[in-house]
């Protein structure tokens, strides 16, 4: 029975590198594509920390960030997760130009707005 739970492990563990492994390959092998977007949505994921058995508080969450970006020309809406910073520097309906490879984001370019100081 051990020997059983082992190899189970073991396999379940080879099926998670792989896909991540084939993750990385995809986007690496992917072209860059840029396009201009406009934010369309975001949203937060918390997980909650871990714990040791001698700790009496809870952790505090980790926070994964998405933001979601629409085409400007077209439809096929795509999110995907950012860092903290660019969640927070971001707002619905900002234009600009997405940059990414595969799934993998790269970078939001925001489009220039020009302030009139009359």
């Amino acid at each position: 029975m051990d020997k059983i739970v082992f190899w189970g492990i073991i396999a379940i563990a080879a099926m998670v590198i792989g896909r991540r492994l084939y993750t990385y390959f995809y986007n690496s092998g992917q072209p860059q594509h840029s396009l201009a977007v406009m934010v369309a949505n975001k949203r937060t994921r918390e997980f909650m920390g871990r714990t040791r058995k001698e700790q009496t508080e809870m952790p505090p969450p980790r926070v994964q960030y998405y933001v979601s970006f629409r085409p400007l020309e077209g439809d096929g809406e795509r999110e995907f997760r950012v860092t903290q910073h660019l969640y927070e520097q971001l707002e619905q309906e900002k234009t600009g130009t997405l940059v990414f490879r595969g799934r993998r984001f790269i970078a939001f370019e925001p489009d220039e707005t020009i302030l009139d100081n009359d």
